[in-house]
């Protein structure tokens, strides 16, 4: 059965975006230390995992403070099993019941608390979470997709969430099966290239689930590869990865890593190496009461991974902080396509990859929390084997895989306008399986269709949305004329496609029609990109002239702060009015400057309001907090203040938790 209705929850799901382009990085795969990775381990390893954020905005607009919500759901239900979904945030899967004994599988988190976290900057902990397209939590994990009510052959309801992304070109779908008898919810999902160039890839299910003492995590091997925990001290150091074999990783001698309470120093990870067959393709988590929440997938979707907080201050602080006080403990457990969710791997031109996933849980008498790992991880396999054989993982693919092209009719929610201009645009490219109503274009995608209908683009300061797909160039020049919001748009999608030569052009044609902060801050963005910073302070000081908009103004303070300018930072800032002097990002921005300035009171003040905008791994507002204590002990004492004394305070390591957002 399936059914609509709303979950009344506690958030501060309230979520705006920033109007400015950012751009990708010049780098688009990441230099990783691969010298403790075996020979076989280190294809692939930082491939495209670059930061990406285009033609999709920043979603950096969230707060703390919290308000009774309204969450539309989906209902996926039978005499087993009870699954919500939540259509608006990416098709969230946040809650999972075992009805037989109303065992919740996953961590429902209470709350409904946006951080700093996905590639787009907002994120929640909870349920299970589809990430696809990007390296990082998905684009779409606080946006609507499509779903729509299906049939399969014998008249058995399932649903379809789909969507069409933008980044990459790609169409993918998820279909959830739960049928009438099912004591698991299946997923089957689908990826599909239509043109013959090929395409970067991403996939990973993030699954999180309730923290308890002793609880295990398995998988069908006991090859991992895990992070070394030097890797993790210093921030923005790349992460050293190494091999390695369960229970005993090395990091400290005698501990059995298979429990996450383990990792009593620092927030973790690592990857299980399964092979490509169906009898390893597999993870649980076994809790001491007996139960058991496991998926399985086929060989397609091999690899399996295990994230903790650990035990330290700051990771314990930062799963409250997702959450409330104390009700905020989870691990998770995720699947991908390749060895870790760094390694990168391409789709083909004019091709598909798909997987299926169950997911689901059961009491077993097994004492899987106390014994051996290997013999545990015997006896764990053949009772899950038992309850879903390899040949039924086979069996359910073949069957959901056949049921790809069905068309989608009875639509229950409509996620983006820009799969419908795709259809505006060459509808050849359509997938079979795949239903963009035209209705579902909106105010931000009937800009485009004007675009294709040979109509002008609107005079905007900041354009209000992008693209970035070099196939809509001549539909954009076509219209361009003397329009300087048309060059802008078109100068962005020549930035972001690198090809500086005529971005530069279209930024001085658009400046030629008008003088606009736009088209200035553009042009810093590309002198950061080829290294004349100078010439990046110069274009944005004209930009903030122009227009100083909180956008704007976050950006000019961090270009400034990243070039040891602390007092140029500082007297921006206090020129700013003062709704934007208060703007979290931008106070943030300058806590570099504030500590090395010695802006005491500015601190003290920063240290008495709450953030959202904190990032995961970062450190600088935590660090800065040594800095405060630096200063009122030489204030205190009638001493002068130093950096020398800094650095005794970050050696005590003395912080209040609710400061501490390290996570290693």
């Amino acid at each position: 059965m399936i059914t609509t209705g709303f979950r009344t929850i506690e958030g501060s799901g309230s979520i705006g975006e920033n109007a400015l382009a950012k751009f990708r990085s010049r780098k688009h795969s990441i230099d990783m230390d691969d010298r403790f990775l075996l020979p076989e381990e280190k294809k692939g390893y930082g491939y495209e995992t670059g930061d990406r954020f285009l033609p999709y905005k920043w979603q950096d607009l969230f707060t703390r403070e919290r308000t009774q919500m309204r969450i539309r759901t989906i209902i996926m239900e039978n005499d087993h099993v009870r699954a919500e979904f939540w259509p608006d945030y990416g098709m969230r899967l946040y809650s999972l019941i075992q009805k037989d004994d109303g065992r919740q599988l996953l961590f429902d988190n209470p709350v409904l608390q946006i951080g700093n976290l996905a590639v787009r900057k907002a994120w929640f902990s909870g349920g299970i979470e589809w990430n696809f397209g990007q390296y990082g939590h998905t684009v779409t994990t606080c946006s609507p997709l499509f779903v729509a009510k299906m049939k399969d052959k014998d008249g058995e309801e399932f649903l379809r969430a789909y969507e069409y992304e933008r980044m990459r070109g790609l169409f993918w779908h998820m279909d959830f099966h739960l049928g009438a008898d099912d004591r698991y919810l299946w997923v089957y999902s689908r990826f599909v290239n239509p043109v013959k160039e090929k395409a970067p890839f991403y996939w990973w299910t993030n699954i999180a689930v309730r923290e308890g003492k002793k609880l295990r995590v398995y998988s069908g091997t006991d090859d991992v590869i895990f992070i070394n925990s030097v890797s993790m001290e210093k921030e923005g150091a790349a992460k050293v990865m190494c091999h390695g074999r369960l229970p005993y990783l090395g990091i400290k001698p005698g501990y059995d890593y298979t429990y996450p309470e383990s990792f009593t120093d620092y927030a973790s990870e690592y990857f299980f190496q399964n092979h490509h067959r169906e009898d390893e393709t597999w993870e649980a988590a076994v809790w001491n009461d007996g139960w058991v929440f496991f998926d399985r997938a086929d060989r397609n979707l091999a690899y399996h991974k295990m994230f903790c907080w650990g035990e330290e201050q700051g990771g314990q602080h930062w799963r409250d902080y997702l959450s409330r006080d104390g009700e905020g403990g989870y691990i998770e457990l995720q699947a991908g396509f390749s060895p870790t969710q760094v390694h990168g791997m391409d789709i083909e031109g004019s091709s598909s990859l798909d997987f299926v996933q169950m997911f689901g849980g059961f009491k077993t008498s097994l004492l899987l929390t106390e014994c051996d790992y290997d013999e545990g991880r015997r006896e764990l396999y053949s009772e899950m084997n038992s309850l879903v054989s390899e040949e039924e993982v086979r069996k359910r693919k073949t069957e959901y895989a056949s049921l790809s092209s069905l068309e989608p009719v009875d639509l229950l929610h409509y996620g983006s306008g820009y799969g419908a201009l795709e259809v505006l645009r060459d509808s050849s490219l359509i997938p079979p399986g795949f239903i963009f109503p035209y209705d579902s274009i909106g105010e931000e995608e009937k800009v485009w269709e004007d675009v294709l209908r040979g109509k002008s683009l609107p005079e905007e300061e900041i354009p209000s949305s992008y693209m970035t797909d070099l196939r809509w160039k001549d539909a954009i020049e076509a219209v361009a004329g003397g329009n300087f919001n048309a060059w802008n748009i078109l100068a962005v999608m020549y930035l972001e496609n690198e090809m500086d030569a005529e971005a530069g052009e279209c930024f001085k044609k658009a400046l030629s029609l008008r003088r606009n902060a736009f088209s200035l801050r553009c042009l810093a963005v590309m002198s950061v990109q080829q290294g004349r910073t100078e010439d990046a302070v110069s274009l944005m000081r004209e930009c903030v002239a122009l227009d100083k908009r909180r956008e704007y103004s976050e950006e000019y303070v961090d270009l400034l702060v990243s070039l040891g300018r602390w007092k140029d930072a500082w007297d921006f800032y206090e020129t700013l009015d003062e709704n934007i002097r208060d703007d979290e990002a931008l106070i943030m921005g300058l806590l570099p400057a504030a500590c090395h300035l010695v802006k005491k009171d500015f601190l003290e003040k920063c240290f008495k309001r709450e953030f959202a905008l904190i990032r995961e791994g970062g450190r600088v507002y935590t660090e800065s907090w040594f800095w405060l204590q630096a200063m009122r002990f030489a204030e205190e004492k009638g001493i002068e203040f130093s950096e020398d004394l800094v650095r005794q305070f970050e050696q005590k390591n003395e912080i209040p938790r609710q400061f501490d957002f390290r996570m290693g």
